[in-house]
């Protein structure tokens, strides 16, 4: 074979191109900066664990990139300790390492002050990253005007500096509108109502769910809540808009303004926004449905109960299908049944979905013909004593009857319970008793991701296993990556695959560090999760780390009837088989995959289909190089002539044509096939090469 002009010296199954060995050699032998390009060099090949090593010595020879760089590799395997260390040791004289270090202290270690102290330090050094994030920092701390002044002078270098100078002008000219706006519809609605315009109402329609060319409607303000947890100076004359379009009369504005609080995560304010807003339109479904929506995303069930009768008792067919499905849920069956034969047969023209009604219906009639839940005789009979030790306040006895009335499914009843035992932070039962009321909140009573993050917080800080993978998930699901990963790490150091394989793909998919997610990955196909087996393993067969992917990729084969892309475990073991010198049952992996690749094909698409390995050219070259039987050498042949039929140039299987028919002493024939691969495309193949050419170029090619 001719060279590839690298060589492996045992360093994690990388190979050194010349290219690197120079690098490598000015490295040994130079300052901290050629440290710093070979290190930076690693990384851009992602051989972080490699580059480790030389951007330490760099950085301590005083290479403030080298540091920045060993920061930012460590912060992306969650060590921020570490991250913080090397961002210290050049953020004084450093501005990008100071601006790294204070969005580190921010969003990883939860210290607003140190980031402004490290902020205000780079902007000082002439950072603009740091002078703008350090603004925005002051905006939500609502220190307006010095934030407006360090954006100022960041605008005139910073296009991202003006864009937040650009938004604050909007937001603000965006407010003056509505309230503008409200003013005029407001004075026209206390006309008396002869002298009002006659298309009003279109009008305050307009206003609310259409917006003009200018702006989006003032409905839609509520949904964008991150323009006041960035710039919450803007909510107080938001709040009062909210208030001043109440003379509007319309109670779509009491609820934008709830979902506002709502989506701010105040629940308390959105509560008393609605109920204000009912008292005014006590006829609002709209506001109804609304209050009782937010009672049950917070996981207060028996306001969302009180909250549903009126509508129900009203006829409306919503709340009494919630009603009839929140009494079935609690296996209060004629209740639930008496609710939803009303909104079965309530008003014609209603505005509810008549198959979630008919589903309802259904669910409750399987739960009629079902056994309701129960306790033993045993359990039944410490209830007595149970309630009386919680009445005389035992945290205890109230964690115990929570969980009772929880597998009951009375869960009014089960949420009291849960709640006093969590009472006092202090008692050795609190932290259980509130994550026991979160999860069941959660999972069984349709709560919200957001309501429910407090109350995992206890016990996952108490070092609960179960809590700390819960509220890493939570987080997921919320879609705040950066809070779920220090709990799933934890999570997945303690051994949880699921935990493992998501600190995998985040630290793969979304940092590029394949040697920290395939650690992962590992972890997680060694816990029984057969995909991250095939994740890993395809990795480590890439790597020429064959030992280490063959275990992996036996066990994601294990799981191809789940999952069909798991198929394709068995091209690369046989690849991993291969590469530790077991031709033979490599040969047997690769007729395997061959067998199974109409099912790997189903996965791809596009222009990663049309270079989708292929495992009969393997499997033929396998069995040309290293079987080299007769049998081998028809079997190749058989797998060889499709190819050549698609292409009839195809260079590899004509040049192991060429070297079945050189073995077998047939030089003419290897002539041809080698002539054929070689002849330019639309010219006709002609005697090109001699037969001492034929042999040369045999050996130089096919080895």
């Amino acid at each position: 074979m001719t060279s590839t002009g690298t060589s492996t010296d045992g360093s994690g199954g990388f190979e050194r191109s010349a290219e690197e060995r120079t690098y490598r050699a000015a490295a040994e032998e130079g300052d901290a900066a050629d440290k710093r390009v070979y290190g930076e060099y690693l990384v851009g090949r992602g051989r972080v664990d490699d580059a480790v090593r030389w951007l330490e010595e760099a950085a301590e020879g005083g290479d403030a990139q080298a540091a920045r760089l060993r920061a930012v590799t460590a912060k992306d395997r969650g060590q921020f300790t570490v991250a913080a260390h090397w961002y210290r040791t050049a953020a004084e004289r450093d501005g990008d390492c100071a601006f790294g270090l204070a969005e580190l202290l921010l969003e990883r270690l939860d210290d607003p002050e140190g980031a402004a102290e490290w902020y205000a330090k780079g902007a000082g050094l002439g950072s603009v990253e740091c002078r703008t994030n350090g603004a925005l920092l002051m905006l939500r701390q609502g220190r307006t005007s010095e934030a407006r002044a360090q954006l100022e002078q960041a605008a005139l270098h910073d296009h991202i500096a003006e864009q937040i100078e650009d938004r604050l002008v909007e937001l603000a000219d965006r407010i003056e509108h509505y309230r503008d706006r409200i003013t005029e519809l407001a004075a026209m609605c206390a006309l008396p109502p002869e002298e009002r315009p006659a298309d009003l109402d279109e009008q305050v329609d307009e206003f609310l769910e259409d917006g003009d060319e200018r702006y989006e409607p003032f409905g839609e303000l509520h949904k964008e809540p991150e323009w006041f947890t960035s710039y919450p100076s803007f909510l107080p004359d938001v709040e009062k808009a909210y208030e001043e379009a109440q003379a509007l009369g319309d109670p779509r504005t009491d609820r934008c303004h709830g979902l506002l609080y709502y989506n701010l995560d105040r629940y308390q304010d959105a509560c008393r926004v609605l109920e204000d807003g009912l008292r005014r339109h006590p006829d609002s479904r709209t506001l109804a449905r609304t209050l009782s929506a937010v009672h049950l995303q917070y996981g207060e069930l028996e306001k969302y109960e009180a909250s549903l009768l009126p509508g129900a008792e009203a006829g409306d067919r919503l709340q009494q299908r919630r009603l009839g499905d929140h009494y079935r849920d609690q296996w209060r069956l004629a209740e639930a049944r008496r609710w939803l034969e009303a909104a079965e047969a309530g008003t014609e023209g209603d505005d509810h979905d008549d198959d979630s009604v008919a589903a309802s219906l259904a669910e409750l009639a399987e739960a009629e013909q079902a056994t309701a839940p129960a306790l033993d005789a045993q359990t039944e009979s410490r209830l007595p004593a149970l309630r009386a030790a919680a009445a005389a306040g035992d945290p205890a006895a109230d964690l115990e009857l929570g969980r009772l009335m929880q597998t009951l499914c009375r869960y009014p009843e089960a949420v009291r319970h849960y709640k006093r035992a969590a009472a006092d932070p202090g008692t050795p039962h609190a932290p259980a008793a509130s994550y026991a009321l979160g999860r069941m909140l959660y999972e069984e009573c349709g709560a919200h991701e957001k309501a429910v993050v407090p109350l995992y917080l206890p016990a996952a800080k108490e070092g609960d296993l179960d809590a700390i993978e819960g509220l890493g998930a939570l987080y997921v699901r919320l879609d705040e990556p950066v809070k779920a990963e220090p709990w799933l790490r934890k999570a997945a150091r303690f051994g949880r695959p699921d935990a493992a394989s998501w600190v995998g793909n985040r630290v793969g998919d979304d940092y590029g560090d394949m040697e920290e997610a395939v650690r992962w990955w590992m972890r997680a196909a060694k816990a029984g999760r057969a995909w991250y087996g095939w994740r890993a393993g395809m990795q480590l067969v890439r790597w020429k780390r064959y030992q280490e992917a063959e275990g992996l990729l036996r066990l994601a084969w294990t799981g191809r009837e789940k999952k069909d892309p798991l198929h394709e475990a068995a091209y690369w073991l046989a690849r991993a088989l291969h590469g530790q010198g077991r031709a033979a049952e490599a040969v047997e992996w690769m007729r395997t995959a061959r067998d199974v690749h109409h099912i790997v094909r189903r996965g791809y698409s596009g222009f990663m289909l049309t270079t989708l390995f292929d495992p009969s050219m393997e499997l033929a070259k396998l069995l040309v190089e290293e079987v080299a039987t007769p049998e081998a050498y028809e079997e190749a042949e058989t797998l060889l002539a499709p190819v050549l039929e698609r292409s009839p140039q195809h260079r590899t299987a004509r040049h192991l044509l060429a070297r079945v028919a050189e073995q077998r002493g047939d030089l003419d024939a290897a002539r041809d096939h080698l002539e054929q691969s070689y002849t330019p495309e639309g010219e006709e193949a002609g005697p090109l090469l001699t037969a001492q050419q034929v042999t040369e170029v045999l050996r130089r090619v096919l080895g």
